[in-house]
C-alpha cells in the first residue's frame, strides 16, 4: 500500500463546515489537558504528526460531558500547547454541516470525523489522528497480525463522506488506517489511545525493517 496521498500531504484549514463560536474560552478540564498536551508532544517526537506548510499534520481529541476538546486547526503539536490552545466542540449539526465550539480558533478540519467516533462508539474517551507513511505502506500486515481496520478508499479529509466512512471502517477496532492518508486510534483514555499509536508505529517500522 501506498503512502500519503499527494492532496491529502497539505495541511491546512480543508473543511466545508461552518464553525459557530459561543464563547471564546473552552471549559478547563485540567488532567485531561495536560495528558493531551504531553500526547501532542509525543506525536511530534515519534513523526507521527510530521510538520508540513507550518502546521503540524495530526489532530488529537478527548471527550468532554458536553462535546469533545481537540487541537485548533493548523497547530504545532511540538510548540509546548496549554489548555487554551484546544477547541471545545460542544454541538454539530450535521444537517447544516455547522460545528458549535468553545475556544479561540477554528477546530481542526477533522472534528467531524472526531465527532463521528464519538457519537458511534460510546465507549471511546479520546480520538487521536497522525500521518505515518510507515503505517500506510504496511496496513495490510497490520490488518493481517493485529486486526486493525483499512477504510475502502482514500478520501479527502475534512468532509462529510470522509469522517463517515473512517467511523465506519473503525467499527468496533481501536485502531483505523485512512488509506492514502493517515490513521486514527482511538481507547478510554488519552494514554491508551496515544500508546495503541506508538506501538502500531514501531511495529510498522520493525515489519519493514524485515
Amino acid at each position: 500500500m501506498s503512502g500519503t496521498s499527494e492532496e491529502n500531504r497539505e495541511c491546512g484549514i480543508r473543511h466545508t463546515f461552518t464553525v459557530k463560536v459561543r464563547d471564546r474560552l473552552p471549559n478547563h478540564y485540567p488532567e485531561e489537558a495536560a495528558r493531551l498536551a504531553h500526547w501532542c508532544n509525543v506525536f511530534d517526537a515519534e513523526g507521527l504528526a510530521p510538520v508540513v506548510g507550518g502546521a503540524s499534520a495530526g489532530n488529537l481529541s478527548f471527550r468532554t460531558p458536553r462535546g469533545f476538546m481537540i487541537t485548533a486547526t493548523r497547530s504545532t503539536l511540538k510548540s509546548g500547547l496549554g489548555w487554551r490552545d484546544f477547541v471545545e466542540v460542544v454541538r454539530e449539526d450535521l444537517l447544516g454541516w455547522e460545528i458549535h465550539v468553545l475556544g479561540e480558533r477554528p477546530p481542526s478540519s477533522d472534528a467531524f470525523l472526531h465527532g463521528r467516533i464519538y457519537a458511534a462508539r460510546p465507549d471511546v474517551g479520546a480520538v487521536l489522528h497522525g500521518h505515518d507513511d510507515v503505517v500506510l505502506e504496511r496496513a495490510d500486515d497490520l490488518a493481517r497480525l493485529h486486526g486493525v481496520r483499512v477504510t475502502a478508499q482514500a478520501r479527502r479529509f475534512g468532509t462529510r463522506m470522509d469522517a463517515e466512512e473512517t467511523a465506519e471502517a473503525l467499527g468496533d477496532g481501536s485502531f483505523v488506517i485512512r488509506r492514502g492518508h493517515g490513521f486514527a486510534a482511538v481507547g478510554k483514555s488519552v494514554d491508551e489511545a496515544g500508546a495503541l499509536a506508538v506501538f502500531m508505529h514501531r511495529e510498522a517500522v520493525r515489519l519493514a525493517r524485515g
